[in-house]
């Protein structure tokens, strides 16, 4: 009998200390657990992810509306989507052998995952901020008889307003094959005086890595892996680099839908993760605010991300975009995100239709 109730205290003992190792996130992270090296208690807290699981229904998404875009989704060169509502995957779809440990590449959704890697060396100091010009990174371009390109702070850059000739046109298989990435964009003719013109460049946001580089003496990936990725636990990640060892941080980036997921979720919370702050809120808020109206299009611009809205009520969203149909959708008010891998080369008003198709059955 003795030996029953000394188990039994000992059992109510590790309840409660596993009790009080657990946190509980916002409603809207799923479940969060925190782990500490008891060898080094001065090491900072790690966040464990977990994700929930919910039937759309629960969720006030329409079930029968998803069954049906996933027949269309057949239709398409749609290769994986996740739905995700309230802190709960409630969808997904994949298409032949892929499934949500695939790698996907993101193509210029990486200009998001950029953006947030220069915040994040803003806020710890490693650059002052976006008003710095260029200049201070490449003196060279000092030489240069044309004064616009000493007026290239940061901040064009981040916005795609650099003035810069786009090398995303014509020019993008002749930049991809020259032997310096940044000296070729460097290099490039000044067709509008910066902070005016809307151009959507790859080449601007490789000077942004290039940037990040020289400030913090880290490629994009590593840093990106000491003070995001590996932090929420974005384990997938990759990165190509061009032939000087810089990361390319404009079309490079790989992971799979699931850390797509995560990418959004960061910036649905404010840049919070469990109880640590991975992005400043001022940066995430900043970065998807309108920063450049375009003068045509169906979205305009933030700091590497877009922004426009959806659904009947016009509710505001911004997104992460990449060629061949790489979407990171974030609607903040229906506590929605949506990410899309395709192999997609035609208009993105398909995209557009499905989200407002989504949108709709959360009503």
């Amino acid at each position: 009998m003795k030996s029953k109730i000394l188990l039994l205290m000992a059992m109510l003992i590790g309840c409660v200390y596993l009790t009080g190792c657990g946190r509980i996130a916002e409603p809207d992270q799923g479940t969060v657990m925190e782990e500490r090296d008891q060898q080094n208690p001065e090491q900072q807290d790690v966040f464990v992810w977990e994700w929930q699981y919910g039937a759309p229904e629960d969720h006030g998404l329409n079930g029968d509306t998803l069954e049906s875009l996933h027949s269309t989704y057949d239709t398409t060169q749609i290769l994986a989507s996740v739905i995700f509502k309230d802190g709960h995957i409630v969808d997904e779809y994949y298409k032949d052998s892929y499934d949500k440990a695939s790698l996907f590449l993101l193509h210029s959704c990486s200009k998001s995952v950029t953006s947030a890697l220069i915040g994040i060396a803003i806020d710890k100091g490693y650059i002052e901020s976006v008003d710095v010009p260029i200049s201070e990174y490449f003196p060279q371009i000092l030489e240069s008889d044309d004064n616009r390109l000493k007026q290239i702070t940061l901040g064009h850059l981040l916005t795609n307003t650099s003035g810069f000739d786009s090398s995303d046109t014509e020019y993008w298989r002749e930049w991809r094959n020259s032997e310096n990435w940044v000296d070729f964009v460097l290099n490039r003719p000044i067709t509008s005086t910066p902070g005016t013109v809307f151009s959507y460049s790859t080449g601007n946001t490789h000077l942004l890595a290039a940037i990040l580089q020289k400030a913090t003496g880290k490629t994009a990936y590593e840093f990106g892996k000491e003070f995001l990725f590996d932090l929420i636990g974005m384990d997938s990640v990759q990165c190509n680099m061009d032939s000087q060892g810089i990361s390319d941080g404009g079309n490079g980036f790989s992971m799979t839908v699931y850390d797509m997921v995560k990418l959004g979720l960061l910036y649905h919370n404010g840049g919070l993760w469990g109880e640590q702050q991975i992005i400043s809120r001022e940066w995430v808020e900043e970065s998807t605010r309108l920063q450049f109206k375009r003068s045509s299009g169906t979205a305009d611009y933030g700091y590497q991300w877009w922004v426009r809205t959806f659904g009947e009520e016009q509710y505001d969203a911004f997104f992460a975009q990449g060629h061949g149909g790489q979407y990171i959708f974030v609607i903040p008010e229906l506590e929605l995100i949506i990410a899309f891998t395709s192999n997609h080369n035609g208009s993105s008003d398909m995209y557009w239709q499905f989200v407002n198709d989504i949108v709709a059955a959360s009503d």
